[in-house]
């Protein structure tokens, strides 16, 4: 629908705001009313400052590269993270008098008696097999839960023996599997 007076297209139902003849305004349509909208303090226009880009600037140099790319991989280079520098394999260079502990002593004493913490004590663990045995006495009186709790400790550390997580004893040196002391015990005959 067009407007008689300018011929403005109008929307249905939209009145056209146009001067008639008589140059009175016909229906002028309320003005929209704006949001409560944040407008920041206003600064004086700033001309916009002129940057070169690389190419236009003459104080910019193209780089230079080699015909032939740098190796950055090196094979004799050590890796950044080595688990054996981290973890070094437990020493089986047992010193004179020294008698290596057992796995299988290790992980009868863990099963049976691992909540007093005899299998710590077994391996050199003192202050582990202390608190285990704190951690069974004392928590005994609270319902037995220490006990359990002991008890659970224990077999984790019999599952980590039997299973060669733990491979040393608490100075550094393998404990000895029951192949390796038959292996050992042929050795002499």
């Amino acid at each position: 629908m067009n407007c008689p007076n300018c011929g403005k297209e109008l929307y249905e139902g939209e009145v056209c705001t146009c001067t008639a003849d008589t140059g009175n305004v016909v229906n002028e349509a309320p003005a929209p009313q704006q949001e409560n909208v944040y407008q920041p303090e206003t600064t004086p226009l700033q001309e916009p400052v002129y940057q070169p880009t690389y190419q236009e600037n003459p104080a910019y140099t193209q780089p230079v590269y080699d015909t032939q790319q740098q190796n950055y991989y090196n094979p004799n280079q050590p890796p950044y993270f080595d688990p054996a520098l981290v973890n070094p394999a437990p020493s089986t260079d047992y010193p004179n008098g020294y008698k290596p502990k057992k796995k299988y002593v290790a992980v009868l004493l863990a099963v049976t008696f691992g909540f007093l913490g005899l299998h710590n004590f077994y391996l050199g663990n003192s202050s582990k097999g202390v608190a285990q045995l704190l951690i069974a006495l004392i928590g005994s009186l609270a319902l037995g839960i220490g006990f359990v709790v002991a008890y659970v400790w224990a077999f984790v550390e019999a599952y980590n023996i039997f299973t060669d997580k733990v491979e040393a004893d608490a100075n550094g040196f393998k404990i000895m599997t029951f192949a390796e002391e038959i292996a050992k015990a042929q050795q002499k005959d």
